[in-house]
């Protein structure tokens, strides 16, 4: 019979960093359309892998001097091609045991969430429109991989917040991993490093997952964190770009600095976005998000912050600062 220690040999020995498994049993408040059940009714597992991003790859944009390293091999290549080859091979793995196994890569996402036109059940109701979507920080925290912290980013006691991640479904029955608590200790160091302003320092965004745990987060503005994950305060992005990004970076949700309607979505990205060759290159050439976070940032602050107290399995030589 295949074990949870059958799976997790199997994923290191493919390439994997880290793996948790959570049982079907954990999902049981989550709607339909974010449920792996309803991907695969007979599931009884989730497995979430994680594989590292190198402490190095942020180090070029610690110094402002290289960027690409992150956005491509913490970034694209990740998701594009290393996790599907090890995913493949460990739903090859599973399936070989007599079980089945529904890959769910990061990109699924990107794809189609939920616009569809819905299948019927049995009874004629209608199933959630294809392709449901799979929150992956909910799941890697419901899989005992990691905690979600005060930056909303799941923080692992190897990485802290330096990792990808990507799950596969199951119908196999693998004893559970615990659910991990204690890494984040609210230092806030997030939210006074984001360069967006995107993190609240006031508000919270907490989350219960009923029998299971509690997640401890900040409120989020999304629209100022993809306006600096999206570069525009980066040395790619042009002086008129990040004059009118910071004058929505310095407002509010709804206002502007000087006053005005906060803009669409659509009006940011053709004064920001389209504006910077950098994140044009990223889609293009690589389809993937360009990761282009400046100055310290939750990532870096957190990695830094988590290393110093000493929280982190994974240990270096030298400082991250």
């Amino acid at each position: 019979m295949l074990t949870a220690e059958d799976v997790k040999r199997a994923a290191r020995e493919f390439g994997a960093d880290l793996v948790g498994i959570g049982s079907i049993d954990r999902w049981a408040n989550a709607p339909v359309e974010n449920h792996p059940a309803t991907i695969m009714p007979r599931a009884k597992s989730v497995i979430c892998i994680g594989f590292r991003v190198h402490r190095g790859s942020y180090r070029g944009v610690e110094e402002g001097t290289y960027f690409s390293g992150y956005s491509l091999m913490g970034f694209a290549e990740l998701n594009n091609h290393f996790s599907p080859y090890v995913q493949r091979r460990l739903a090859s793995f599973i399936e070989d045991n007599g079980y089945e196994a529904a890959t769910y890569l990061h990109n699924t996402s990107w794809l189609a969430p939920q616009i569809g036109q819905p299948a019927k059940n049995a009874d004629g109701t209608d199933k959630p429109k294809p392709d449901i979507f799979l929150n992956f920080r909910l799941s890697a925290v419901l899989c005992g991989v990691g905690e979600i912290g005060l930056s909303r980013v799941v923080l692992t006691p190897e990485f802290g917040p330096g990792q990808r991640l990507y799950l596969i479904i199951t119908d196999a029955p693998l004893e559970a991993d615990p659910i991990i608590t204690g890494i984040c200790d609210g230092c806030g160091e997030c939210v006074r490093n984001c360069p967006g302003k995107a993190l609240s320092e006031s508000d919270r965004d907490d989350l219960e997952i009923p029998g299971v745990t509690t997640i401890h987060r900040s409120k989020l503005d999304i629209g100022k964190c993809s306006l600096v994950h999206g570069g525009a305060l980066s040395p790619f992005s042009p002086p008129e770009a990040q004059e009118y990004a910071l004058n929505i970076i310095n407002g509010t949700d709804t206002l502007t600095a000087d006053g005005n309607p906060r803009p669409s979505r659509e009006e940011i990205t053709a004064n920001v976005g389209d504006k910077n060759p950098y994140v044009r290159n990223a889609q293009h050439y690589f389809r993937s998000p360009a990761g282009l976070c400046s100055g310290e940032g939750c990532m870096r602050s957190c990695i830094a912050h988590l290393e110093k107290r000493g929280k982190l399995t994974h240990k270096f030589a030298n400082s991250f600062h």
